[in-house]
């Protein structure tokens, strides 16, 4: 099966290392010193987790001008404020039975990405559980010993044919790989880390380290885990029994380095373009339309001059 990976960011890079060491067609679509830097060193350099040992893998790569193949699968990792930028480029390569696999930090970003094509594709929904980075072009970093990809039909959409064989190659390349027929709740549980970790550390301006460490700011972010958890149970797909929210977020909190941030969190602090909306305002306003308060997430929204 061929794939087509879009955005050289980190997920995109890492996913395209790991799919290429599992021998798996697939290309990375990305451009600029990223791109000439793994075209000249004939590969991506890998830097795993503490434990592992760095490779130079050979990532094949292409820039939107000079691809011009037909993939059975196109995974998008571009942030979710770039997606209107590669519409022409999947409008372009997507036949009516390949399938897109979003891997954006939003609640339904498939739903965008139907709307914005002109063309038909099988859009689906997907969240990846992973922390790395580009550490400069050519080289990215896999910080943390995981990776979990959870994905699957958008809300009201029929099962995926290709489903399983998708789920069983990134198997393949050492993701953990589930299939869910609710993305909203899947989405839900993943922002209860990610979105509540990243909305405390912006409203506060602070890594994760401090947070845990001042009562004040602790409280904010479970508040945030919590909202997120009201949202699941008003939308009718409540979390499993199993799962708790909260204490899942402060076990990871409390157990990784206390200066990590977040990718949302190092754009906020470089001044570039954050996923505000997607990360906060989407969560915000959906629970508006649910009847919920939404106080913590009104707030986080106030800092990026979301209102509504």
């Amino acid at each position: 099966m061929k794939y087509l990976i879009v955005g050289g960011g980190a997920i995109g890079s890492v996913l395209a290392a790991y799919m290429t060491q599992a021998d798996k067609d697939v290309t990375l679509l990305t451009r600029g010193a990223h791109f000439d830097a793994i075209r000249a060193n004939d590969g991506l350099k890998l830097h795993y987790a503490p434990d592992r040992v760095d490779h130079l893998v050979p990532v094949k790569v292409a820039n939107e001008e000079e691809y011009d193949e037909k993939p059975d699968v196109v995974i998008v990792a571009v942030k979710a404020y770039s997606l209107p930028s590669i519409y022409g480029l999947l409008d372009r390569v997507c036949r009516t039975d390949t399938v897109i696999l979003p891997l954006i930090n939003a609640l339904d970003i498939g739903r965008e990405i139907d709307e914005g094509m002109s063309t038909s594709a099988i859009v689906a929904q997907g969240e990846a559980y992973v922390a790395c980075e580009l550490v400069e072009p050519g080289q990215c970093k896999h910080k943390l010993d995981f990776f979990r990809i959870v994905f699957g039909p958008r809300l009201g959409q029929p099962a995926i044919d290709l489903a399983p064989q998708i789920r069983q190659d990134l198997i393949d390349c050492g993701c953990t790989a589930e299939i869910s027929e609710n993305m909203l709740q899947a989405a839900l549980m993943k922002f209860c880390r990610v979105s509540a970790t990243s909305g405390a550390m912006v409203y506060f301006n602070a890594p994760l380290g401090a947070i845990v460490a001042d009562r004040e700011k602790c409280d904010f972010m479970v508040s945030l885990c919590k909202e997120l958890i009201a949202i699941a149970d008003a939308a009718g797909c409540p979390f499993p029994e199993e799962f708790d929210a909260v204490d899942d977020l402060l076990t990871i909190a409390r157990t990784i380095d206390p200066n990590y941030k977040t990718s949302l969190m190092y754009d906020f602090l470089a001044g570039k373009t954050v996923e505000s909306k997607t990360m906060f305002h989407d969560p915000y306003r959906l629970g508006r339309e649910l009847g919920l308060d939404m106080a913590s997430y009104g707030k986080v929204c106030e800092l990026f001059g979301h209102t509504g």
